[in-house]
């Protein structure tokens, strides 16, 4: 195999009109929990369940996620993922500051202890139910991209893809079930909607932790596993596909195609890097990409690739 292409979403909703922008996982959650509050503004809190899970009130936990996010991350969410981290945990604190108890340490003991305490049971309540966002994101993946319908979808004009190998970064089924290629062929770096034993991989790169006010101590610890649990594993995927990256030894030319190139993603790209020789590879952008993404093409060319236009596709 001599050639590796990168698909992103582009190639799914812009190349074949497919459902799959982060309008449409919001579009999925509305159609989900059609009774939410959008403008519910009291705390979410847990309360015990007869199965003795925890539970919350979901038309208030999803109208709170929904309002968040249209503020966070665009009114059509196209930084969804980018704002995941400490800008949704940031909103989410200050959304609730009026729940924690500032700790005054010249206060007694039991003061401080119960202040504490209201802290941290407060944030574990506010933070466990946010992290559903992540949830309902597998969900969508699992329920809806799971059961495209192609039947109905046009082929675009492409390159060959005749011994070729994906990396992948959609969770559907495009090129399975539109264009045939062999499942071996291709490697699903963020997860298969059609194996739901898949890891899908959604959420940011930070590395930072978010600020919480030295006030409201007890919190930290819940909101920082909030910016945790919300980052995207990027490298245990590099890892869990190892054998896929040593393949690619052989590679001369690599065709993208709607790959978004955001800063969480260039690992994969740096590790294609390590597997090859790129000033012995020619790169090749799709139209619109080569058009509308010149900031992309320039990333790609400092690392020393060839970079060229793919006038068929």
């Amino acid at each position: 195999m001599k050639t590796l292409f990168i698909i992103g979403n582009g190639f799914d909703c812009y190349g074949h009109q497919l459902k799959t922008k982060y309008t449409d996982f919001r579009r999925y959650i509305i159609n989900n929990y059609p009774d939410y509050n959008y403008d519910y503004d009291g705390l979410i809190e847990s309360t015990l369940m007869p199965d003795g899970d925890n539970g919350y009130d979901m038309d208030a936990l999803v109208g709170s996620i929904i309002s968040l996010m249209d503020n966070c991350a665009k009114p059509d969410w196209s930084e969804l993922e980018a704002s995941a981290g400490t800008i949704y945990a940031s909103s989410i604190l200050d959304r609730n500051e009026q729940y924690f108890h500032d700790v005054d340490w010249n206060d007694d003991d039991k003061a401080i202890r119960d202040a504490i305490y209201n802290n941290e049971d407060i944030s574990n309540d506010i933070t466990n139910g946010f992290i559903q966002l992540k949830q309902l994101f597998e969900e969508w993946a699992f329920e809806d991209l799971s059961k495209i319908d192609f039947s109905n979808v046009k082929k675009i004009r492409k390159p060959s893809f005749k011994d070729a190998v994906f990396l992948n970064f959609n969770y559907t089924s495009t090129l399975e079930d539109l264009y045939d290629i062999p499942v071996k062929n291709i490697c699903h770096i963020h997860g298969f909607a059609k194996d739901n034993q898949s890891y899908i991989l959604f959420g940011h790169g930070e590395e930072e932790s978010i600020h919480v006010p030295a006030d409201y101590f007890g919190a930290n610890e819940a909101f920082d596993s909030l910016v945790h649990y919300m980052r995207k594993d990027t490298y245990g995927a590099i890892k869990r596909n190892q054998k896929f990256f040593n393949s690619l030894t052989k590679i001369n030319k690599i065709y993208s195609y709607g790959f978004s190139f955001s800063d969480v993603d260039m690992c994969y790209i740096e590790e294609i890097s390590t597997r090859i020789n790129p000033q012995k590879v020619r790169w090749y952008f799709n139209s619109h990409d080569w058009k509308n993404n010149k900031d992309n093409i320039e990333k790609i060319k400092a690392y020393g690739y060839k970079v060229r236009k793919c006038g068929r596709w």
